[in-house]
């Protein structure tokens, strides 16, 4: 006959999760967001995303990069879009990274000049998605 002892286990034997062990706690994230709609809607969502991410998970724990190419390109164009004021205050408030692609650029004949001062990088939007998808970013697109 065999007999089963069922008593309190001693702390070390529960097993228990402490703050910093929970998935994504403390955890430094990198996120390329790509954007290539010209469209007011998709435009508005992709800034909300943005936001939210930031107010989820921590500026401390956050790094955003945008990149922005082909109809999506106005976004970015000093008298083309209707988000300036959100851009500046994404960029003052998170500092997140607004990235144009240079060849839509040529293509629209957009120059440096053209774009709003938050832009960081005007370079080719595939190979800057591929780049940081390369270096372990997480891609998003809205």
């Amino acid at each position: 006959m065999a007999v089963l002892f069922l008593g309190p286990l001693l702390p070390h034997q529960a097993e228990s999760i402490g703050p910093d062990e929970v998935e994504g706690a403390n955890q430094s994230h990198r996120v390329v967001m790509h954007l290539n709609s010209g469209e007011e809607k998709v435009q508005r969502g992709v800034l909300n995303n943005i936001r939210n991410l930031y107010r989820e998970v921590g500026p401390q724990n956050l790094t955003v990069e945008l990149v922005v190419h082909g109809a999506g390109l106005p976004l970015l164009i000093r008298k083309e879009t209707t988000f300036a004021a959100e851009l500046t205050d994404l960029k003052q408030t998170y500092g997140v990274h607004f990235t144009a692609c240079s060849n839509t650029m040529k293509t629209m004949k957009v120059t440096r000049e053209d774009l709003i001062g938050e832009v960081g990088d005007t370079v080719p939007a595939m190979v800057r998605l591929m780049e940081r998808q390369e270096q372990g970013w997480a891609y998003i697109k809205p």
